[in-house]
């Protein structure tokens, strides 16, 4: 097996890392528990981070850095300012109390009271949510769309409202449902840059009708999740292969359907058991999405070549018809249907 480079290795630490403290928060988190999970000595990750201090500030980085970079891939894929407003806000505001990034930015916020490396990373990261929404109020006013004295401070106003609402609405209970939160954030956003607050429902519905291709960032996601779907069959790895489902999912290979995750994969597993290996390759995917509902539909060819434990070899040629739902940042499926065309 072909050794990691140190920026491989490195890049496995900090994922690892934002594995546990989504699990045990800032403070819980121990380098003895990340290289637990990885297998490792705990002198391996003293070896690429200085304490834990770096490695906890890094690891948010990391994961926070890439969380924005989808944002702003996502934002500006819709063609007018209002829109772009519009999916800032949806993609700002927490999905519910169990949103995994929300959980990370809060927890992240009061480390950086005890630790100065993820102030000044949170800090920076900070900055850079409220520079994209001045980025955004500023295409507006240039188009016209907006007026907007002040982009700068509407921005910091915006961002320091959705951070507030989002912390009571994601670490208590009955404060306020994700609609009201909306609706306060939409209110405020109208008013920031003069327009009625009607217009976010009116894109809303032009783009619900006109606009069913993902975003990039939600393409690559789909791609991601159908390649480590297909690296799960080909490793006979169970633990990859089953966290590309959603807990109610379904999955149907032409007989009877099979409806949650535990008895999907007890299938899976007892089908895998039949085969010496399997090679599944997906070579064309056509997707479509409701960026907002964080839902969507495609189609996916697969094709596999086999070796059954009799010793036969064999191929399959389909089309799974896919349904996708959006949990927390991931995408996973939420019903696969296989049509079987050929199969030898």
């Amino acid at each position: 097996m072909k050794k990691p480079t140190v920026e491989e290795r490195r890049t496995e630490i900090l994922e690892t890392t934002c594995e546990v403290v989504i699990e045990r928060g800032f403070a819980g988190t121990r380098i003895s528990d990340v290289a637990k999970r990885l297998e490792v000595s705990s002198s391996l990750i003293h070896y690429h981070f200085d304490s834990k201090e770096q490695l906890l500030a890094e690891a948010f980085a990391h994961y926070a850095r890439k969380d924005l970079a989808e944002l702003e891939a996502e934002v500006h894929a819709a063609p007018t300012a209002i829109g772009q407003l519009d999916h800032a806000i949806h993609n700002y505001v927490p999905e519910g109390s169990d949103d995994v990034e929300w959980m990370l930015w809060i927890d992240g916020w009061g480390e950086a009271l005890r630790n100065p490396m993820m102030k000044k990373i949170s800090q920076e990261l900070d900055e850079q949510s409220a520079e994209l929404l001045e980025r955004v109020i500023n295409f507006g006013v240039d188009s016209g769309e907006f007026v907007c004295p002040d982009p700068h401070a509407s921005a910091m106003r915006l961002t320091a409202m959705v951070d507030g609402l989002a912390v009571q609405f994601a670490a208590h209970d009955g404060m306020m449902n994700r609609d009201e939160l909306l609706d306060h954030v939409h209110s405020l956003a109208a008013w920031e840059v003069g327009i009625d607050r009607a217009a976010f429902g009116e894109v809303a519905e032009r783009e619900a009708v006109t606009t069913r291709l993902p975003s990039p960032a939600t393409d690559a996601a789909l791609r991601q999740l159908v390649a480590r779907y297909c690296d799960g069959v080909i490793r006979a790895d169970e633990a990859t292969w089953a966290s590309t489902w959603a807990d109610d999912a379904l999955w149907s290979l032409g007989d009877k359907p099979v409806t949650g995750k535990a008895n999907i994969v007890a299938l899976w597993r007892e089908r895998i058991a039949g085969f010496a290996w399997t090679v599944q390759s997906a070579p064309q995917m056509v997707f479509e999405v409701d960026e907002r509902r964080g839902v969507g539909t495609g189609r996916v060819t697969v094709q596999e070549r086999f070796k059954r434990t009799n010793g036969k070899i064999g191929s399959l040629l389909g089309t799974y018809h896919d349904v996708y739902v959006r949990v927390g940042r991931d995408w996973l499926f939420s019903e696969r249907r296989l049509d079987v065309i050929e199969v030898n």
